[in-house]
């Protein structure tokens, strides 16, 4: 889980300079941007170019990534990072005509960070680890639907658009995020899964710059296993399984969550439709 793992100056991999995929978009202080631009829906349509944007934390970025995101010509930034992250790590830059919404989820409460300590010092084995994360992943379905919806109807606006959103790792809050709304436009579970593992990929040199130790935490003692740490800074398709297995579990299906939680109406999926996707 991404939340209260970063500094201000996190996520400066120089690796990171060429492309890993077709919609990645490689930025020396943001290892996890990527556009929604070409994914598939059940029926053929695709999700249009220059509309949406997933992201780890663009916090801190330098001249040639602010460069890069100034060419994205973004209207909205949407912030799922809790109180305590943004303080720790504010937008260090600013772009007119660029509104960043703050829309917190602070999934691990208040003090995300000391709440990581405590369960990597508790946990043996990356396995625990693991079904915590997924506990985790369940709650974010089950206590911040309402913030899940409030992001989702605000795509109801063309002047919402283009937008990037993000946390601090793009990969959790971010990844229910994204499959929320990939779930909404009726797009296939396998290529709703892709995606959310896709953060694997695009994050790699990261992740094992942090298990390494040549990047290490400035907050981690020095009794934590470092490789606990591999399920906290990757995806595993056990998570986002666990997520659609609450909302099943909960409420039968996702058709009764989107409408009960979410309060997305069949008009409000069609003008999601409508705006987003695209005949292939």
């Amino acid at each position: 889980m991404s939340t209260e793992i970063t500094e201000a100056s996190l996520d400066r991999f120089p690796s990171m300079a060429a492309a890993k995929h077709k919609r990645h978009i490689p930025m020396g202080a943001s290892h996890n941007l990527r556009t929604l631009e070409g994914i598939r829906t059940l029926d053929g349509r695709v999700i249009a170019s220059e509309k949406l944007y997933r992201s780890d934390s663009i916090a801190s970025l330098q001249s040639d990534d602010l460069q890069r995101l100034s060419d994205l010509q973004l209207r909205v930034v949407t912030d799922f990072r809790s109180q305590l992250e943004q303080t720790n790590a504010p937008h260090g830059w600013a772009m007119d005509q660029v509104k960043i919404i703050h829309r917190p989820i602070p999934v691990m409460g208040d003090n995300g960070r000391a709440e990581l300590v405590r369960v990597l010092q508790e946990f043996d084995c990356a396995e625990d680890m693991s079904d915590w994360l997924s506990d985790l992943y369940r709650s974010m379905v089950a206590d911040f639907s309402d913030v899940y919806a409030n992001w989702l109807h605000s795509l109801l606006h063309e002047d919402s658009y283009p937008q990037l959103y993000h946390c601090t790792a793009g990969k959790d809050r971010t990844g229910v995020a994204t499959a929320l709304l990939l779930k909404l436009l009726g797009v296939a579970d396998e290529r709703i899964m892709d995606d959310f593992l896709l953060s694997n990929t695009l994050s790699a040199d990261y992740i094992e710059a942090r298990i390494t130790g040549r990047a290490r935490f400035s907050w981690m003692t020095d009794d934590v296993d470092s490789e606990n740490l591999r399920p906290l800074l990757s995806v595993q398709r056990e998570f986002l399984e666990a997520t659609f297995r609450q909302i099943d579990d909960a409420y039968g299906d996702f058709e009764q969550y989107a409408r009960q939680c979410l309060g997305m109406k069949s008009a409000d999926v069609r003008q999601l439709e409508t705006i987003l996707l695209n005949d292939s």
